[in-house]
Order: C-alpha cells, then sequence, then structure tokens
C-alpha cells in the first residue's frame, strides 16, 4: 500500500507542476545531448513506477476490447505523426515533440487512469486548481514589480499571454463545476482562489481565450440541458464589462477597425501561408516543429509578413494537419467524437462531466485561433480528460 501512496503522490506532485517543461536540461548518452525538461523527467518516474508496481493488474485483452475506438484513434495520430517527421527527414525536432506532445502525456495518462480510482478523481481536478491558482499568483505578484509584456499584458512564467491564458482557462471550469460539491467555507475559499485566478487571466488580455471560455460555458450548460436565460444573460453582461474596459486599449481598437497590423490580420496571413503548406503537403503534413521553416519559405507568396517569428499556425486543427498530416488529423477529430460519447454514455457525475465537458469545449473552440493542445502542460490536460472522465 505505501507504494501505491508513494507512486499516487508522485502523480499529484506531476500534475501540479505541469509548468515544469520550462526548466529545460540536457543528459548525456555516450557523447550525445539529448534535450529534455522537467515534466518529462516526472512523467517518465510516473510511467517507470506504473509498470514496476501495477503492470500485473492490467487486463490488455478486456483493455483492449472496451477501448478500441479511442485506440484505433490514437493509432492513427501516432501513425501520422511519426510518418511525416520520417519522410520530412526533421528527426531531433519532430521526436522530440512527438515524446514530449503525444507519447508521455499518452502513458501518463494511463498510468493516472490505473493508479487513481473513481473516488479519487476530483483529487487531480483539484491538485490543476491548486496549480493554475499558484501560477496566477506568481504572475500577479511579478506584474506588481512590472513584469509584463511592452503592451502591458501579464505573462507570468510562460513565454506568452496567450500561454498563461491557456494554462488558466480549464481552472474555471474545475472551480465552477467543484462549487456546489463543498461546504459553505470552502466555498468562500474557492471563491477567493476562483478570483485570483479570473483577476490574472483578465490581465492577460487573450480576447480569444475569453469568448472561448464563455462560448463553452454555454454548449457545456446547452449540453446538460441547464442553460437558462439567467446564465446566459450572466454571462453576455460579463463579456460586455470585460470589452467595455477594454475600449481604450489599442489591441481592441485594431481588432474593431480591422486595422492591417492588428493580431487578427496577423493571424489571418498566418492561415493563409498554412493553407498554401497544405496544397503541397496535405497527405503527410510537413514534420512536427517544421512549420517555422515552411512559413518563411513560402512568404514569396505573400505580400510582406506582419509576423515572422511564428513556430505554429495559431489554429489546433492546421497545426495537427501540418504536423501529422490526413492520418493525424483524422485521428484527432475521431479521438474528440468518441471521447464525447464515452463521456455522455459512463460519467454520472453531473459536476465531473460538466468539468470534462467544459474543459473539452474550450480547447476546441479555442482552438480555432490558437495551438490549446501543442504545449507540454495543455498535452498532459487534454490526456487526462480521457484517464479521468
Amino acid at each position: 500500500m505505501k507504494k501505491v501512496f508513494n507512486l499516487e503522490n508522485l502523480i499529484y506532485l506531476t500534475i501540479f507542476a505541469l509548468p515544469a517543461y520550462l526548466l529545460r536540461f540536457k543528459f548525456s548518452v555516450g557523447m550525445v545531448g539529448i534535450p529534455t525538461n522537467m515534466l518529462d523527467g516526472l512523467i517518465v518516474a510516473c510511467v517507470a513506477g506504473g509498470v514496476i508496481f501495477h503492470s500485473r493488474e492490467i487486463g490488455y485483452m478486456a483493455f483492449f476490447k472496451k477501448h478500441k475506438p479511442i485506440i484505433f484513434s490514437v493509432g492513427l495520430i501516432l501513425f501520422g505523426t511519426v510518418t511525416s517527421v520520417l519522410i520530412n527527414k526533421n528527426y531531433a525536432v519532430g521526436f522530440g515533440i512527438i515524446k514530449s506532445w503525444f507519447l508521455l502525456p499518452i502513458l501518463f495518462a494511463l498510468v493516472v487512469g490505473l493508479v487513481i480510482g473513481e473516488k479519487k478523481v476530483k483529487n487531480v481536478l483539484v491538485v490543476y486548481f491548486l496549480s493554475a491558482f499558484s501560477v496566477a499568483l506568481v504572475s500577479l505578484v511579478s506584474y506588481s514589480f512590472g513584469g509584463a509584456t511592452y503592451d502591458g499584458r501579464l505573462q507570468g512564467i510562460f513565454n506568452s499571454p496567450n500561454y498563461l491564458a491557456m494554462y488558466l482557462a480549464p481552472a474555471i471550469f474545475i472551480g465552477q463545476g467543484l462549487f456546489l460539491e463543498v461546504g459553505r467555507k470552502k466555498r468562500v475559499l474557492l471563491l477567493l482562489l476562483s478570483f485570483i485566478i479570473l483577476f490574472a487571466l483578465y490581465l492577460t488580455y487573450s480576447y480569444a481565450c475569453w469568448l472561448s471560455i464563455v462560448g463553452a460555458f454555454f454548449l457545456a450548460w446547452f449540453l446538460e440541458k441547464k442553460l437558462s436565460w439567467k446564465k446566459g444573460l450572466a454571462l453576455l453582461a460579463l463579456m460586455g464589462i470585460l470589452f467595455f474596459l477594454q475600449t481604450d486599449k489599442s489591441k481592441l481598437l485594431d481588432l474593431v477597425t480591422r486595422s492591417s497590423r492588428s493580431s487578427f490580420s496577423s493571424r489571418i496571413m498566418i492561415w493563409q501561408s498554412a493553407e498554401k503548406v497544405l496544397e503541397n503537403s496535405w497527405v503527410w503534413g510537413i514534420g512536427a516543429g517544421n512549420f517555422q521553416e515552411k512559413y518563411l519559405e513560402y512568404q514569396k507568396h505573400f505580400s510582406p509578413y506582419l509576423e515572422w517569428a511564428v513556430p505554429h499556425p495559431h489554429n489546433l486543427y492546421l497545426a495537427l494537419w501540418l504536423y501529422g498530416g490526413i492520418f493525424g488529423l483524422v485521428g484527432f477529430l475521431a479521438l474528440v467524437f468518441f471521447w464525447f460519447s464515452a463521456l455522455f454514455r459512463s460519467q454520472k457525475n453531473p459536476s465531473l462531466r460538466f468539468i470534462g465537458l467544459g474543459i473539452m469545449l474550450y480547447i476546441l473552440l479555442h482552438g480555432l485561433v490558437d495551438t490549446t493542445y501543442l504545449k507540454n502542460d495543455l498535452a498532459v490536460l487534454f490526456w487526462l480528460l480521457f484517464a479521468l472522465l
């Protein structure tokens, strides 16, 4: 029992420390230095613990039979991404991405599903919520000391305000889902922590994130048959207030006036470039991690770019298509379809179902204008939705 308990705690630590992928280092194998990061190390430790202490508990045949559609979808994704890397010969970067964004998160989710029982699913969600709160608090402290981008946006420990927003957003749904599950005193604490997360989220000025959260709430309530005019009006009022507070911000003014220099205009140019790349690579893609090079290569087909450093195409679906070819994209879409089907069929707890719906819908909606999966921490969160819900 002690071994199980220790592994369980290691899992909680790993989830709390998801931003630890930012702590990068190399370890040597002979004369070769292999780049990795702290999060990968924690996941490997969890997977090793799962193999050592729990592998005998797995009924492999029953597992594959029960989850055949999801396993088939995962197989398509891995086949597409691996084949794309091999064809495009970007081995080091491509396989590094597959390792950290696909293989390790999938294995970690399997271990979590094996070790964390149904009664402890909420523990995992609480740990993520506390992680998001800690990131928000640290970010706000840095903001009070002048730690903001040149245009006054909060980015905290991440490389951009959008990355911070994408990490905090799932915690909003966790806080809302758990609110009715706890007692009065814990509700007060939950509201306080949620307010701090929301305040940090507001200071990112990530409009796409705000809209995606509201859209996900609407859809989750609708699917749960709990959408009322009061809830709808409250969300619309909230969005109205948020954007009213932005009326003097150049970011919103550029967007409303459709300025040729706005972030949305830049995204349109990036999407057009990605579509042009896909014309010649729609079957096998360009290989994970190759977009920056291809993006610059295809500049000759367009007027001068508004942005030159663009590692991803700012669209989850275009990114999956480019990195995994048509097989990777179809596999991902099938995977999401089977997830929704399984959630409504098997998850009876309304709070957990709402949390799962909210987070997945948010990922898919925000994914229309950003890559809400292609990051180590977000990839782990995505696969945790399969393991827990």
